[in-house]
Parts: C-alpha cells; sequence; structure tokens
C-alpha cells in the first residue's frame, strides 16, 4: 500500500501542474499533468481536455453558460483507486501465468469487521474477519484466478490492491483499477467525487472521467465515455449517454435526473446489479388542500410501491409546516422515485393512486386520484355542497305565547355534493340596518322543535317545516343559521348562512279571554236594548193602530169642559 502510494506522489510530483485560472478563449490541454484549484470556463469559450491529466483533491471545474467543456482526453482523481465489493462478488485477478505457484495476498482498504466467505479454486473460508489481509497459496500458472467474495452488508468491504509473490520471483502489485468482475466497482476511497465539474453550459465527454461529482444544470452529452466512480450524476437539464460504460460503486444509480429534466440511454452500459442505470427524483413531492383536516393515503407510490398512511397537512416531520395546507406525500426518496431504468436496461414507472377525504359531521367526501400525478406539487379540488339560506318565513305575523307557530325554512343546495347539516334559531325584537336588513338584537336561543338533521342534495331545493313557539309577549323576529363544522374552515361552502322572518305579535291566552267576555257582555247588552225597543215600538204600534180605529168610528166621547177622554 506504501508503495503505491509513494509511487503516486512521484509520478504527481514529476508532471506539471496547471495552475487554476478562468477559461476565457478557446483552449485545448493535449498533453499531461494535474489540473489543481478552482476553473470557470467563460461564456463564449471552449476547454478541451484532450490528455491525459490527474486531477487533484477539491479542485472544481465550472461551465459557464455559453461555454463548453470538451474530454476526449483522460481526467483522473489523484486518489489511488479501490475496488468495491457488493453482497456478492467475483473478483478476477490477472495473473498472467507468473509461476508455478505463489501467494496472493488480498488487501482490504480497513478492517473486515463481520464475517465473509472467500471462495477461490473451490475451496472456501467460511466466516472470515479480524483483518486487512487475507493470503492464499496456490497455482499461478493460470490467466486470471477468480476470487468469490460473499459480503456481509454490515461490511464497508473494499479491496485497496492485490500482492502476487510468486515463488521464486519479486512481487507484483496489481492496483484496483486492473481488477475486474462482476459485483464490482471502481471507486475513490471515500466512494464520493473527490473533484467537481458543475455545468451551466455544455458538456461533452467521450473519454475517462475517474472520481468527479457531476452537476449537470443544462446539457451534458456522453458518447463513447468511460465513467469511473463519477457518480451518480446529477442532472437538473438534460443528459444523452451513448456507447458509454459506467463504474460507479456501491451507490443506488448511475444518474438521479431530478423533478422534469430528460434523460436519453442508448447502446450503453450502468454499473449493474442493484445500481439502476438512472432514476427520476422528485425533490419535493406535495399536494395542496383546503385545510389541516383533509388527509391523503397513496397507493403503490415510488421505487417500492408503497402504500402510505393517513397523512395531514401536520403529518411533516418539521413543524413550521404545520398549517400551510400543503401535505407531504413523498416521505422517502423511494417514495419521491417516479421513473427509473434498472440495471438491466428495462425501464419502470410508478402507477400510483391516492384518495383525499374531508371527514365531517355534514358528510364523508373523497377524491379519488386514478393517476397520481408525477409532478412536485399540485392542488385538489374537493367535491363539496355549497348551502344558501334562502328564505324563512312565519305563517301568521300574530301568535299565542307557548302555542306553536308554523315557519317554513328554504335551502338550495348549489354545490356538487350532498349535505346533512343542522339549523340553530334565535328570536328576539327586530331592528333594521340603514340597507334594509333585518337584525336580531338581544336573541336568545328559540323552540323550533328542530333536533334532526336535514339532508339536501347536490342542485336540489329542500323545505324545512318549524314549529316556533315563545314563552314571553311582544313583537318577536326569528333568526335560523345553518351550522357550518370546523372541518370546512378555509373552504366556501354556504354562500348565505342565515335568514331571519318577519315579525311576529306575541300575546298572552288570558288577554284574549277577557277581551272576548267583555265583547260578548256589550254584545248582549246591546241585544237587550235592541230587544227592549223593539217590543216598545210593537206596542206604539199596536197602540196607534187602534187609536185610529176608534176615531173613525166615534168611539170615544170627549168631555169639553175637563178635555179629558172617557
Amino acid at each position: 500500500m506504501r508503495k503505491a502510494i509513494i509511487l503516486s506522489l512521484i509520478i504527481l510530483l514529476s508532471q506539471p501542474l496547471v495552475s487554476a485560472t478562468d477559461v476565457s478563449t478557446n483552449t485545448e490541454e493535449d498533453s499531461s499533468g494535474t489540473l489543481s484549484g478552482n476553473y470557470t470556463v467563460k461564456d463564449g469559450a471552449t476547454w478541451t481536455i484532450s490528455g491525459d491529466y490527474e486531477i487533484a483533491d477539491d479542485t472544481s471545474i465550472v461551465i459557464e453558460d455559453g461555454a463548453t467543456m470538451i474530454v476526449s482526453g483522460s481526467m483522473n482523481s489523484t486518489q489511488p483507486p479501490q475496488l468495491d465489493l457488493a453482497a456478492s462478488s467475483s473478483v478476477i485477478v490477472p495473473v498472467n501465468n507468473i509461476a508455478a505457484s505463489g501467494t496472493m495476498r488480498i488487501h482490504f482498504a480497513g478492517t473486515v469487521v463481520y464475517g465473509i466467505d472467500i471462495e477461490i479454486n473451490n475451496v472456501t473460508t467460511s466466516n472470515w474477519s479480524g483483518s486487512d489481509e487475507f493470503d492464499w497459496t496456490g497455482g499461478m500458472d493460470v490467466e486470471n484466478i477468480t476470487v468469490n467474495i460473499s459480503n456481509n452488508l454490515f461490511n464497508q468491504a473494499v479491496i485497496s490492491h492485490i500482492t502476487l509473490s510468486p515463488l521464486g520471483s519479486s512481487p507484483v502489485i496489481i492496483a484496483a483499477d486492473q481488477l475486474s468482475g462482476e459485483g464490482t466497482s471502481v471507486v475513490v476511497p471515500d466512494k464520493q467525487g473527490s473533484w467537481s465539474i458543475d455545468v451551466q453550459g455544455e458538456l461533452i465527454v467521450s473519454g475517462t472521467i475517474f472520481g468527479a461529482a457531476i452537476s449537470c444544470h443544462s446539457t451534458c452529452s456522453l458518447d463513447g465515455a468511460d465513467m469511473r466512480s463519477s457518480g451518480p450524476i446529477n442532472v437538473y437539464g438534460a443528459i444523452s449517454v451513448t456507447n458509454s460504460v459506467f463504474d460507479n460503486g456501491i451507490i443506488d444509480e448511475d444518474i438521479i435526473v431530478w423533478d422534469d429534466a430528460t434523460v436519453t440511454w442508448d447502446n450503453s452500459a450502468g454499473t449493474g446489479g442493484n445500481t439502476d442505470n438512472w432514476i427520476n427524483l422528485l425533490s419535493t413531492r406535495t399536494i395542496g388542500v383546503g385545510n389541516s383536516y383533509v388527509w391523503f393515503q397513496g397507493f403503490d407510490m415510488g421505487y417500492d410501491l408503497d402504500n402510505t398512511s393517513q397523512l395531514r397537512d401536520n403529518s411533516s416531520f418539521n413543524q413550521d409546516n404545520w398549517g400551510d395546507n400543503i401535505i407531504e406525500i413523498g416521505e422517502t426518496k423511494r417514495d419521491r422515485i417516479v421513473r427509473w431504468q434498472d440495471g438491466n436496461g428495462m425501464v419502470h414507472e410508478e402507477s400510483a393512486s391516492a384518495i383525499v377525504v374531508l371527514s365531517t359531521s355534514w358528510g364523508y367526501y373523497e377524491h379519488q386520484i386514478e393517476d397520481l400525478p408525477k409532478v412536485n406539487h399540485f392542488d385538489v379540488t374537493m367535491d363539496l355542497p355549497e348551502l344558501s339560506f334562502d328564505s324563512l318565513v312565519e305563517s301568521s305575523n300574530d301568535g299565542t305565547t307557548n302555542v306553536r307557530l308554523g315557519v317554513m325554512a328554504k335551502v338550495t343546495n348549489s354545490g356538487n355534493a350532498p349535505a346533512s347539516f343542522l339549523v340553530s334559531c334565535i328570536d328576539g325584537e327586530i331592528e333594521y340596518s340603514e340597507d334594509g336588513i333585518a337584525i336580531i338584537t338581544d336573541g336568545k336561543d328559540a323552540n323550533v322543535g328542530l333536533t334532526v338533521t336535514h339532508t339536501v342534495a347536490a342542485d336540489e331545493t329542500t323545505d324545512i317545516a318549524m314549529n316556533w313557539d315563545s314563552a314571553v309577549e311582544g313583537d318577536l323576529g326569528l333568526e335560523c343559521s345553518i351550522f357550518v363544522p370546523p372541518e370546512f374552515e378555509g373552504y366556501d361552502v354556504v354562500t348565505e348562512g342565515t335568514a331571519t322572518s318577519g315579525l311576529v305579535t306575541w300575546s298572552d291566552a288570558g288577554e284574549e279571554s277577557s277581551n272576548m267576555i267583555l265583547s260578548i257582555t256589550i254584545g248582549l247588552v246591546i241585544s237587550i236594548g235592541l230587544f227592549a225597543f223593539i217590543v216598545w215600538r210593537s206596542k206604539q204600534a199596536q197602540a196607534d193602530k187602534d187609536y185610529a180605529t176608534h176615531t173613525e168610528s166615534g168611539a170615544f166621547d170627549i168631555d169639553e169642559d175637563s178635555g179629558t177622554i172617557e
């Protein structure tokens, strides 16, 4: 290991160092050396790397909008390469008939903590651990030796290099990038890019890049490229991959296509195995709803076809997001993967559905989403009722206290969902605003005989019969309102929620009886007087008649002295 590092340092020091600078004109690097520092390819310039260059740690390259970088040579990290092992790996060691026999020493990058199985030529060493070097002795008169390793997933099993010690000959060091095999990847030591390229303009690669972290915000074109330990490439613009090869280590994907960025992949080989060629990952996945009472449940979402729990606005782990009426429906990265191409080159796409529910005392309102949108955010419109309290009409403007008076209410639902609602009423004195609107003052709960809900279907009107009674006398009005549950907060489900009756004069039943007796008494007096008058008048008429009869016959004798009739 020390020899390999010393050798790398000697080579590094013997090569020319290209100082970091702005590349503002068309420039070509066609020899070899080391690039180190911060580079910016300016708008309008093209920087071509046609030679073979080592890239020092933490070197950064920014390609501005309008600039181009072409890599037809090689750009390799100065970090010594390592061979990363998957759960099951077959490491092919080039021996090239070095000797009849000898010892092969496998140098791991660190101590193997958990037991692994190592099989060579059908001989297995089981549950080996506790060291960073494994020795095997056997024949070396072959082209290749295959080492099959079953790795414990708790290990970070990585081979730094292999030493061949043939019998009677000098040892030979086989570097990690000289090894190959299924389930293996050549990586930089930390398995992340040791240098970076930020593409705001255009990147064209037909050569080799090792150990770079690449962010493609604009356009990246890989044609015949050899990408080693340079993944995942984060794409925010567009990337095309043709006739290229990826070998990127233990990461889950070679390319991450974020949100609405695009990828084309043609005749290319990815890392393979459990590593996808590319995935389309949403940075956020949310829906907008009316309030925090609404809940969402998704089905067959993301990479693992997961079903979610009932998610609400306040299901977010970040309390700062509570109350914003936005539900985070992508709980994990894998829930936000909506398209992907696996290690075998098969393209997959999420086929998710969902329901959005608002449960209230008016009813259970469910919105079904057959094809869940594959976007960062979308708003959900619920099918809800829309009620209007049209009128409240009394059957009479006179009422008797403690005796029910009929009142008819009319409610219209112009929405697109039914509602089963309650009506509450108050009564009191009526005042009128400047606009002529009746207002109940000092209102108290009114007894109208309503104890059950009333249902009105979508686009229909319903009549509600009430029986209003008052225990007090006076001129009173009735005001009734539709009770709106708090679950509808933020939704306009009532356009006119209150109606007021006309004025009703309430009187006590006892006062009406006294008035009736007085009326009857007056009537009797008048009747008696009238009867007496009729009798008297009848008698007077008879007397007049008799007088006329006697006068005509001379039946009366008049005493002239006294003037009396005898």
